[in-house]
């Protein structure tokens, strides 16, 4: 069947590299209207001129909008006379300068960092107490109640997620602001002074993990006596001892129901791949060396900043650095572990499905059924085929993201010049801007060279791993350099292993770039074409201080 990708309403409608890097699941599609809401009311209370992003998924490809305050979607701004009196009498957009302002004199993400802290906490709880049932003791009624409450809570962690990305991402921008506008830096340079802000990003159970490599020691069991045989012998071998056994079990149920991967519930969870579990345990008991932030830039940058905007840059990269946590933690502890709970649910209902020997031949199926479907089946009627769920299924997994347009409808506007907006919220534009930018940004041209922006220092020759889908983590071995398109906040989970990263898309803001800072591994974003240019298993050279990877 052919399919044509439109756009799907009037305006621009720019493809999300971000969130996935393939098509999603129609699950998966139905649990994002918490995106809209979410980011309404960050953009809102920061005083930012977009009213809000709108998702809609083209053959399950994800496509934003930007809607702004007035006018409508995808025009351009008007004449500067016009832009700057609308400014004076539109009640909307005075109420934007007012709230862009006040945000930056109080640093509301501060208060917004406290809010979500309690908000974390919840999610927790939630997730764990939905993911603690036992299958074996729930019949049919049971088993569809429960996909309802997965359902139901994978919205509410989209919303909570989208609720602090404003609030997540500005205080980093403001930082890069105030250090580069008079300072004669660019962002490249200074980003490194957050390296050492965000725990989480270096791994999900870290705490639970180094208390099981602990329990592994004291019982005397070594990594070598663990290696040479499969993952699952080896994760057996270990559960022969209870004490390992419990243990195991703590980080499982901190970090064994999160997806590594994407967003989209087609993506494995931990607990479906012994081998990155196994691999994540290896890294613990031989855990490399710790890169702490280097107080001498930090001096060094310091130094650079004009004597009346030091006092303001030191504020700026304390908020940066206690902030900059939120970005990972809102995906970790919301949609991907949200998502990968609904995923559980709905393999079980696929398995049942697949044991009764109605209509599936593959509990995998089941994925490709929308919330509605699979409960019908599970009531016994069939309001969608297996035929019908394959053919979902074969395009999704078989449509790469670089083969569908970066754009449906007009060529984006540029927006207006930062100096025609009213001084009073300037400040929050540029930082907001300056984030967004070094978050998507990458290099344009593609040649036969690869190359992109240099994120992490340092030189690493290794075995090239090229992962174009998440289902393939489990090839990744310990040492070897990751070359994808794309990271998330779900590849948390795998990143420890890897000696080095490059990837097609990004800027120095990226999930990427702020792994490979964080890990103190070679880091390569933006390259364009690596995925395409590096084959799986070659011998390749990361460049972290230059942006090259040569292949050896």
């Amino acid at each position: 069947m052919e399919r044509k990708f439109e756009a799907p309403g009037p305006g621009t409608w720019a493809l999300d590299t971000t969130h996935n890097s393939g098509a999603m699941t129609l699950y998966s599609t139905q649990t994002w209207p918490g995106l809209r809401r979410g980011f309404h009311e960050g953009l809102e209370k920061y005083g930012i001129l977009l009213d809000y992003l709108q998702p809609s998924f083209v053959h399950g490809f994800i496509y934003m909008q930007q809607v702004g305050i007035v006018g409508k979607p995808g025009g351009g701004p008007p004449p500067k006379f016009l832009f700057q009196l609308m400014f004076k009498i539109h009640p909307k957009l005075r109420a934007r300068v007012k709230a862009a302002h006040s945000s930056v004199e109080s640093r509301r993400w501060l208060q917004d960092l406290e809010e979500w802290d309690e908000l974390k906490k919840d999610s927790i709880a939630r997730n764990t107490r939905l993911q603690s049932v036992n299958f074996s003791e729930m019949d049919r009624a049971g088993l569809i109640e429960h996909l309802e409450a997965c359902f139901e809570n994978a919205e509410e962690m989209v919303y909570r997620h989208h609720k602090y990305s404003v609030g997540s991402i500005l205080p980093i921008g403001r930082f890069l602001d105030v250090a580069t506008r008079t300072s004669g830096l660019t962002a490249v340079e200074v980003a490194p002074l957050l390296k050492g802000s965000t725990p989480v990003s270096k791994g999900i159970g870290g705490e639970q993990l180094l208390k099981l490599a602990a329990t592994i020691a004291a019982a005397g069991l070594t990594k070598a006596e663990l290696e040479g045989q499969p993952a699952e012998a080896a994760l057996a071998r270990l559960r022969e001892h209870a004490t390992i056994s419990a243990a195991l079990d703590e980080y499982l149920t901190v970090a064994g129901y999160m997806l590594i991967g994407g967003y989209c519930i087609s993506e494995k969870t931990l607990n479906e791949s012994p081998n990155i579990i196994l691999a994540r345990i290896y890294d613990a008991l031989d855990p490399r060396a710790e890169s702490d932030l280097d107080q001498g830039l930090e001096r060094k940058i310091r130094e650079k900043i004009p004597e009346a905007d030091r006092a303001e840059f030191d504020l700026s990269l304390a908020d940066a650095r206690m902030a900059n946590r939120m970005r990972d933690e809102r995906g970790i502890y919301n949609d991907i572990w949200g998502a990968g709970i609904a995923r559980t649910a709905i393999l079980e209902a696929g398995r049942r499905l697949l044991h009764e020997g109605k209509i599936l031949s593959n509990q995998e199926l089941a994925l490709d059924a929308t919330h509605e479907e699979l409960l019908s089946l599970l009531k016994g009627e069939f309001s969608i085929t297996e035929s019908q769920l394959q053919e979902r299924r074969d395009w999704r997994l078989s449509k790469a993201i670089d083969e569908v347009p970066e754009f449906l409808g007009p060529e984006p506007a540029e927006p207006p010049p930062i100096e025609w907006l009213p001084l009073k919220i300037q400040p929050m534009m540029r930082a907001f801007s300056l984030v967004m930018g070094n978050v998507f940004d990458e290099p344009k041209e593609v040649t036969e060279k690869i190359g992109g922006l240099a994120v992490s220092p340092g030189v690493y020759e290794g075995t090239a791993k090229v992962i174009i889908s998440t289902r393939d983590f489990d090839r990744l071995e310990k040492g070897d350099i990751l070359v994808t398109k794309n990271t998330s906040a779900g590849f948390n989970v795998v990143l420890p292993i890897i000696g080095a990263l490059v990837t097609d898309r990004g800027g120095i803001l990226s999930h990427a770039a702020i792994v490979s800072r964080e890990f103190g591994i070679p880091g390569v974003v933006g390259t364009k074409n690596a995925s395409q240019l590096i084959k799986d298993g070659d011998k390749i050279r990361v460049k972290g201080d230059t942006g090259e990877v040569e292949i050896l």
